[in-house]
């Protein structure tokens, strides 16, 4: 039945994703956003949905088949990009042979960097940006919501694992967090109640489902994101609500082991899952200072291969005595962007989230000058930088340095930009 659901979706879309580069822009982002495949077991399971609309959406940007695309400009965010996907190349190239995830990473890396750069000359207007959110909160939102109705319907005894596409639960916690902003900028900006309180829901459903994850990296981003939100909000007193009422159906729905594992976190220094972690940061760091140009490629921390070469290295951590396992993840997308790509790539990394932030705060001093109604774009780069936080807190634990996520959310920061600074737009509500 899914599968022929899905035929009937992919019939009726095709046409109109033939005819515009924009559409079939939104619909690359949303069949790799939600990881459809991931849902199907027949016949439509093997299709590379995303590829082949990004291969339809760079078609019809050579044939010209979208009236409102511009050409390609640089900027910061897009020259930075390009300058880390020549470092990805260079990491890939120069990396350990038997990495068995090197290409595979390195190769997905840059396919997310081509729909980002895509952005500015697709995304053209605060209608067009307005509906790329909406693809956003639909394609990410459809996870928190069905493991979140998993966790009520099972009494809270659910736990989300993910989908191959994000990984394990930990690495699912962050993604969901993310898309909570997302969730609650879709529902500020819809003004049909039943969309409000569609997405609205989703949101609640996207908490419970970050619970339901047992994650204790998933539980203190959404801790910061909460406290990020009600410091910057000018609601604060509807943002408490909000919060209370997320608080409040979270701990009554959670399990007596959610709360248990939640405990530890005050005794990181002796969980041994988290002195593993600084095990695993003592060997990235340790791979980044025998390669500090190219890095050691990607998942190199976690190669089988690699295990005797640095089975005893200290790295820059040798003053924190740790367990010695023999495999492990880097743990962080810090160490893993500096062990796979090396401190240049690591820089690299870092300085796209900071022109992140930078841009918001750009974005807002124009928006004080704009004569028009600019509000919009304030709201969404605060929503922006909230879901950036939550990836940069959550991904302190978790290896998932290259999810298309952030830089998605980094490229949507500059199309705010170009957009409010190109003209005024007209008003955008669902």
């Amino acid at each position: 039945m899914r599968d022929l659901v899905m035929l009937g979706f992919v019939l009726a879309v095709l046409p109109f994703a033939a005819r515009s580069a924009y559409i079939s822009y939104l619909l690359w982002g949303w069949s790799g956003l939600i990881g459809i495949v991931s849902y199907l077991y027949g016949f439509m399971g093997g299709i590379a949905y995303a590829q082949w609309f990004a291969i339809i959406t760079l078609v019809n940007l050579l044939i010209n088949r979208d009236n409102e695309h511009e050409p390609f400009k640089n900027n910061a965010t897009t020259a930075l990009m390009l300058i880390f996907a020549l470092q990805a190349i260079s990491t890939m190239t120069f990396a350990y042979e038997g990495l068995y995830r090197n290409t595979e990473v390195g190769v997905d890396l840059l396919k997310t960097i081509l729909f980002c750069i895509l952005m500015p000359m697709l995304v053209t207007s605060r209608f067009r940006l307005h509906a790329f959110i909406l693809m956003m909160a639909l394609g990410l939102g459809f996870h928190g919501m069905l493991d979140g109705l998993k966790f009520l319907s099972s009494g809270g005894a659910h736990i989300s694992r993910g989908i191959a596409k994000f990984g394990d639960n930990n690495h699912t916690a962050v993604a969901l967090a993310t898309v909570i902003p997302i969730l609650l900028y879709a529902a500020r900006y819809s003004v049909n109640k039943w969309v409000k309180l569609g997405f609205t829901g989703v949101m609640l459903l996207t908490v419970l489902a970050v619970i339901a994850s047992r994650s204790r990296g998933g539980f203190a981003t959404l801790l910061v994101i909460a406290v990020w939100m009600m410091w910057h909000t000018k609601r604060k007193v509807a943002g408490l609500a909000l919060l209370s009422v997320c608080v409040t159906v979270a701990l009554y729905f959670a399990p007596a082991d959610w709360t248990a594992r939640m405990d530890t976190i005050q005794t990181a220094e002796q969980d041994s899952s988290f002195m593993t972690r600084v095990a695993a940061w003592k060997k990235s760091t340790a791979i980044a200072l025998a390669h500090p140009f190219v890095g050691g490629g990607f998942y190199a921390v976690q190669a089988p291969v690699l295990q005797n070469k640095y089975k005893d290295a200290q790295g820059l951590l040798g003053f924190i005595d740790t367990p010695n396992p023999y495999n492990y993840a880097a743990h962080s997308i810090y160490f893993q962007v500096m062990s796979d790509t090396g401190f240049i790539g690591f820089f690299i990394y870092i300085i796209l989230f900071i022109n992140a932030f930078t841009l918001r705060r750009r974005i807002h001093k124009l928006a004080k000058q704009n004569v028009n109604n600019a509000q919009w774009a304030v709201d969404l780069s605060n929503t922006i930088s909230y879901s950036l936080i939550a990836f940069l807190v959550g991904g302190s634990l978790v290896s998932v340095a290259y999810f298309d996520i952030p830089f998605i959310l980094i490229a949507i920061m500059q199309v705010i930009w170009l957009i409010l600074a190109k003209k005024p737009n007209i008003n955008c509500k669902t």
